[in-house]
């Protein structure tokens, strides 16, 4: 395992298991909106996820976290 794939594995490690619900979703291409509707939650919930998921994983955008982590399973 790379440096960089081994810091990839710990920042995932880091969310919780809701994060990693709404982490999973928008990897498939899923918006806010459809994430909250599939959830069960508001898209305020999801929204604050997204936030939360974004810091902890060092990505400052959607295709940021697509590019750097669509290969990823959690």
């Amino acid at each position: 395992m790379t440096l960089f794939a081994k810091e990839k594995a710990e920042r995932l490690a880091r969310l919780t298991r809701r994060e990693k619900e709404v982490f999973e979703l928008l990897v498939e291409g899923y918006t806010l909106k459809e994430s909250a509707d599939k959830l069960n939650l508001k898209y305020s919930t999801v929204n604050t996820h997204v936030t939360n998921l974004y810091r902890k994983l060092g990505v400052r955008s959607r295709a940021e976290l697509i590019i750097l982590y669509r290969s990823e399973k959690i």
